[in-house]
């Protein structure tokens, strides 16, 4: 079979557009003929990478990173180059039936390539079972709660029977005890059992869709255990960093423009019963770090929706506040008499529980009608530290009309006057720096060296646009000081040999080294007028053939300090003056 030649991979670079793949992850906003987006690569809080539509690459101009589709797949996915085109192609729709391909597997450590096996196998046999006599009462139950069979196979579904029939099946495949035990599926003891039975239970995965935990679930009236027992964290399963869904809801959060965040399990089913996909879950844990850089990958905009009761409120308070400071937009729908999603849907089916979908708030009146709970209006203090707290809210508001519409609320629940209210919200504002959404500019306040090294990055920008700038270049000077810079000269050379015209995307395909790929993108993304004239390209030229005598007399005087023959002393001396009388 064939290997993939460069023109193959070109041909597959441009079955796609980068736009509509890198849309597929994150979400993008159209600023003039750019695309924005939060940077995935960073702890990027504002819209800090740029999309090209028409270059088909992209770049970060905080953290630096930047390439093509190719790149950002390696990146994102954390896959290999030859994954990455294989990639491409099935979403260009380029056959590659007729063509050889290394594949490498993208790095598992030894142990935890086992505890991945052993969950995978665990989620087939479950499921197994549950179309079994064994689980036919677990079935039922399901029917009854509304779970069709296209819902079950959607979130595999499955049933753990009273028999430790998992470690028995570990067994056969020939998995050791201690491996079994690690993976959390099977309890140590002097007779080793699974730590599901009898239970309904739902597979729980990572980012990249593959099984790491389960949680199950009692479903007969006469089971008086927990409602639910998850599997504990292990080397493959962190909670702080699994939300419920997360593999499966990219397309439809890319289509609602937003993500509803829920409780659990549960509600993201609730909500798909209802028609809704848009969304994921935390895992029974406080909303972390990882669960938010996770979000900002997928959309700006998350409607949170935590369980009504006492707790959920508390934790939607955290969470609002913890989701702002990450620069999302948040809205907040509160559920009522302490229900969630999953028993709304049983009481009031399809239509209520997208009626109260609609109902959101914005987090300052989230805020402002949750703090009012602890306030007892007959106490000054209560209601005094209540203002304050509000006050300290209302001050990061930026819309005029915005402010004066709470204050006249805080006005109403506090029993403060208006004026007073103002006049604090004036004295908290220089305590407050209001942190705006920033869309970061394309142009870098690059700094040079010197002027030798601004004429080379110049002059490689301009060769990267002109195939008649790189033959003059290499006519009359063919030769760079900075060693990355003369590298990428020497590779536009030989792409123009084949080539009219240099496509940067195609380009950086046939740069093995990443740190030179990053260099062509900054270079590409600087911000010079893209038509020139020949006397700046001349004087470019000129500047750098200057700059390589000056160099070349240098490294001649050092060779002449250090040699006693006379005679070649005096070759060394006609050397350095034959380099002065040369034309430029």
């Amino acid at each position: 079979m064939a290997r993939l030649s460069q023109e193959k991979i070109d041909e597959i670079r441009q079955s796609v557009d980068i736009i509509d793949v890198i849309g597929q992850y994150l979400s993008l906003e159209k600023k003039g003929r750019n695309y924005l987006a939060i940077c995935p690569f960073h702890d990027d809080k504002n819209p800090s990478m740029s999309i090209s539509p028409d270059r088909q690459i992209y770049k970060c101009f905080v953290c630096g990173a930047g390439g093509n589709v190719f790149t950002f797949l390696q990146k994102y996915l954390k896959i290999s180059y030859i994954e990455s085109i294989k990639k491409v192609a099935e979403i260009g729709h380029v056959d590659l039936s007729d063509y050889h391909l290394d594949v490498e597997k993208r790095p598992v450590k030894k142990e935890n390539a086992v505890l991945y096996q052993m969950h995978q196998e665990a989620q087939k046999i479950y499921s197994y079972y549950l179309n079994t006599r064994l689980g036919l009462e677990a079935k039922t139950y399901l029917m009854k709660r509304q779970f069709s069979e296209e819902l079950i196979k959607e979130f595999q579904i499955g049933y753990a029977p009273i028999d430790s029939v998992l470690h028995q099946s570990f067994e056969k495949l020939g998995f050791n005890e201690i491996d079994m035990v690690k993976s959390g599926l099977i309890i140590e003891s002097k007779h080793h059992f699974d730590r599901f039975n009898d239970r309904i239970v739902f597979p729980l995965q990572n980012q990249q869709g593959e099984v790491v935990g389960f949680s199950g679930r009692i479903y007969k009236p006469t089971q008086h255990d927990s409602k639910y027992i998850n599997s504990p964290e292990s080397d493959i399963f962190n909670k702080g960093q699994t939300l419920y869904h997360y593999h499966k809801c990219r397309e439809a959060v890319k289509q609602e423009g937003f993500v509803y965040l829920l409780e659990g399990f549960m509600d993201v089913i609730a909500m798909y019963k209802a028609g809704i996909k848009n969304t994921v879950a935390i895992m029974g844990t406080a909303l972390t770090k990882g669960h938010i850089q996770a979000i900002r990958r997928l959309t700006s905009t998350v409607h949170l929706c935590l369980d009504g009761d006492s707790a959920g409120q508390v934790a939607m308070s955290k969470a609002a506040r913890l989701l702002s400071e990450a620069g999302l937009s948040v809205k907040i729908i509160i559920l009522p008499d302490g229900k969630d999603p999953d028993e709304i849907f049983e009481s009031d089916g399809e239509n209520g529980l997208k009626e109260i979908l609609k109902k959101v708030l914005r987090p300052i009146e989230f805020q402002m009608n949750f703090e009012y709970q602890f306030v007892d209006n007959q106490n000054y203090d209560d209601r005094k530290k209540y203002l304050e707290k509000i006050c300290l809210e209302i001050a990061k508001l930026d819309d005029e009309l915005d402010r004066d519409y709470y204050i006249q609320e805080l006005s109403k629940k506090s029993g403060f006057s208006y004026d007073v209210i103002q006049q604090r919200i004036l004295g908290s504002k220089p305590l407050v720096e209001v942190k705006k959404p920033i869309y970061v500019e394309t142009k870098i306040n690059r700094q040079f060296r010197d002027r030798y090294e601004k004429a080379e990055f110049e002059l490689l920008f301009y060769m990267l646009v002109s195939k008649d700038v790189a033959s003059k270049y290499e006519a009359k000077a063919g030769f760079m000081y900075n060693d990355q810079y003369r590298v990428i000269a020497s590779y536009i050379i030989d792409y123009y040999r084949k080539h009219n015209q240099l496509q940067i995307a195609d380009f950086i395909n046939g740069i093995g080294k990443e740190e030179l790929v990053q260099t062509v993108i900054d270079i590409s993304s600087t911000q010079l007028p893209l038509v020139y004239e020949e006397k700046a390209i001349d004087e470019y030229i000129q500047t750098i053939v200057s700059h390589a005598k000056k160099a070349k007399i240098e490294q001649l005087k050092e060779q002449y300090h250090y040699i006693l023959d006379p005679l070649q002393k005096a070759k060394i001396l006609q050397e350095m003056n034959d380099i002065r009388n040369e034309k430029e």
